[in-house]
């Protein structure tokens, strides 16, 4: 993919029906392949995490195989812009079949019941206060769902008609409302601070156009293949090694116990995180890694002297409530420092919604700004009111959405700047809501309704509106039509959303959810459950002390802020403590740390020069070990061999 100008007559193209039928394919087979991959074959999550493993994979199989033979065989083959294309509703589709939303709702959707027991009491603590238009209530749909059905036994889909149903009109709500957040930021983002979107740098490398050739020169690039070669051939050793025991395997992980052994550091390296950290700027890696390592020292630190301010908040884990709530004071203060410094552009955008602002132009974006601005006002009052139908006060829905929506912004532009290819919120939407106005405000029936929306807003290990910026660098490098291109997305959701859907939910009555995977149909709804009990069982006012620590990483962001805009090279880029040290951060850091010294050393000897001759390499680390893993995972599925998990970081 170029970034020189097209003819003038050709300036928009790409997004071809062609193009959107192969993305439609695509979005089906990860709809498809990732529950059936992580569920039933306990493999490697191709499509749990930002890095979009499945879409990469897949890409790859395109760009190496598909297009050169259909260029080989008709002469001709998908164009750069249609490649982008697909690759775009590839990532956003993977936004939604395992962590961002479908494996971790539909067990959910039916745990609590199946779940209940007369110990637990959640007939009296959890199942009066959940919607019921929001769960399934039939008990012998739900027992099969986790049991399985009886062979030639019909799967009771009408059960599950009415609580998909209402679901999917707030989710694709949500959805609409993130994206038209991302059309009204995109032009700060991409033009005014020119974030640096790394993600998008292999797929644009891998879809450049190849004047002639059946492979673009990334991929006919030696130094490509030595990177994948390395994560290829240590990952199919330890493959081969569950095949046959004779095999040794290789183990990377190097255990280094401090402070007392009140922690252990894990220095094992990630290969994609090593290729994707060599893309970032020094002083943003520096700060991602020196930032988790103080995090971790001061976690160390607090478990030796025994200091707490309250148990661990769900889905902040490792960090102690203290820390967590540092980083998201951070992430809040860059959220609303980015929409300071946006000031101006943020009123053009409002004057051209209202009518009033004619000479500004919005034909390259997503949306035209009077639809982004006014559907994201409809689409944030029609979430609330389903909140406030589902089961929470109106104070608890707009603290909770607006919440959520920060954290997405924020964590939005540290993927669109870092290029993390694995992290998470340091607290969910639902455990600030709860802290900021107290359980007992919220009470029974909230908190319930919090817990039933874990599932998109807790474990944010991936969700759309990330994905979707980095769709909207690579339609600005290769000049896609964007109005296109958001029909072409809004078709990716919704084909994956169905597709996943149905997945899960047929695993599930064919197999048993109870002897897939452990956590979604298992260790996920009593985690969840226990949660909901905890804090209806013991109400509590608004919890000062985790918002002063809030307040605390505001002012420590501000600070850092300050430093690194009032003295220019300032070595360490604030953005890490945003990131702060959730369990992803915790296990790729060291990676992280090892790019960065990689990328000082081959700048400060071999120069600008060297660093983009070695690009290729560490980008063949990234497509290497996302190749390996998805073809291990087609083997194993044609063998039937479980649990050789090559990518993970659970």
């Amino acid at each position: 993919m170029q970034n020189a100008d097209p003819a003038p007559s050709d300036s928009r193209r790409g997004v071809s029906l062609r193009a959107i039928g192969l993305g439609v394919v695509c979005c089906l087979a990860i709809a498809g392949g990732e529950p059936y991959g992580v569920l039933m074959m306990q493999s490697s999550p191709m499509a749990a995490d930002y890095s979009t493993g499945a879409a990469i994979f897949l890409f790859f199989v395109i760009t190496l195989l598909l297009n050169p033979v259909a260029r080989g065989l008709t002469g001709s083959s998908l164009r750069p812009g249609e490649l982008a294309t697909v690759y775009i509703m590839m990532i956003v589709g993977a936004a939604i079949p395992s962590w961002g939303l479908s494996m971790n709702l539909i067990p959910l959707l039916g745990g609590f019941l199946y779940y209940t027991t007369p110990e637990n009491d959640w007939a009296a603590l959890i199942l009066p206060y959940l919607e019921p238009a929001l769960v399934v209530g039939d008990g012998e749909a739900v027992q099969k769902l986790f049991e399985g059905r009886a062979k030639g036994e019909p799967i009771p889909w009408g059960a599950w008609v009415g609580p998909l149903f209402y679901w999917s009109l707030f989710i694709l709500t949500t959805y609409f409302v993130t994206l038209c957040l991302l059309v009204v930021l995109r032009r700060q983002w991409v033009d005014r601070e020119r974030l640096t979107f790394p993600l998008a740098t292999l797929p644009l490398q891998m879809g450049a156009d190849t004047e002639g050739r059946r492979l673009p020169p990334f991929l006919r690039n030696y130094l490509t293949w030595v990177g994948f070669s390395i994560p290829a051939v240590i990952g199919s050793i330890n493959a081969l090694h569950r095949y046959y025991n004779f095999i040794p395997g290789i183990d990377l992980n190097v255990y280094l116990p401090i402070l007392r052994r009140s922690v252990w550091l894990n220095l094992r390296p990630h290969f994609e995180v090593l290729g994707l950290s060599y893309l970032l700027n020094l002083d943003v890696s520096l700060g991602i890694w020196l930032f988790a390592l103080l995090n971790i020292v001061a976690m160390g630190t607090l478990r030796m002297v025994g200091l707490t301010i309250g148990p661990e908040q769900p889905y902040s884990s490792p960090s102690p409530p203290s820390l967590a709530h540092i980083a998201l004071g951070a992430l809040f203060f860059l959220v609303f420092s980015n929409f300071w410094s946006s000031r101006e552009h943020l009123r053009d955008v409002v004057r051209k919604a209202f009518g009033r602002a004619p000479d500004i132009d919005d034909s390259e974006e997503l949306l035209s700004y009077r639809v982004a601005v006014f559907g994201f006002v409809f689409g944030f009052v029609a979430g609330n009111v389903w909140l406030v139908l589902a089961g929470m006060n109106v104070a608890t829905a707009l603290v909770f959405q607006l919440s959520a929506l920060v954290i997405f912004v924020g964590l939005s532009r540290i993927i669109s700047q870092a290029g993390l290819a694995y992290c998470r919120a340091p607290v969910a939407p639902a455990v600030f809501t709860v802290n900021t106005l107290g359980s007992s405000f919220v009470g029974p029936s909230g908190i319930a309704t919090l817990a039933l929306n874990f599932p998109w807003s807790a474990d944010i290990r991936t969700f759309v509106m990330a994905s979707a910026a980095t769709g909207l660098k690579l339609a600005e490098v290769t000049r896609l039509e964007y109005r296109r291109l958001f029909w072409a997305i809004a078709i990716a959701i919704v084909v994956t959303m169905v597709g996943s859907s149905f997945a899960v939910i047929y695993l599930g009555y064919t197999h048993g959810g109870i002897n897939l995977a452990s956590w979604q149909f298992g260790f996920m709804t009593r985690y969840t459950g226990n949660w909901i009990t905890h804090n209806i069982s013991n109400p509590a006012p608004v919890e000062i002390w985790h918002l002063s620590f809030a307040g605390v990483g505001v002012v420590l962001m501000a600070l850092l802020t300050f430093v690194k805009n009032r003295f220019v090279g300032f070595p360490i880029h604030p953005i890490g403590l945003a990131v702060g040290l959730p369990h992803p951060v915790q296990i790729i850091w060291p990676s992280i740390f090892f790019a960065w010294l990689l990328k000082s050393i081959i700048l400060k000897y071999g120069g600008p020069l060297l660093y983009t001759r070695l690009r290729p390499f560490f980008l063949g680390l990234v497509l290497g070990a996302f190749g390996t893993a998805g073809i291990w995972l087609i083997i194993d599925v044609c063998t039937g061999m479980t649990g050789n998990r090559l990518i993970s970081i659970g």
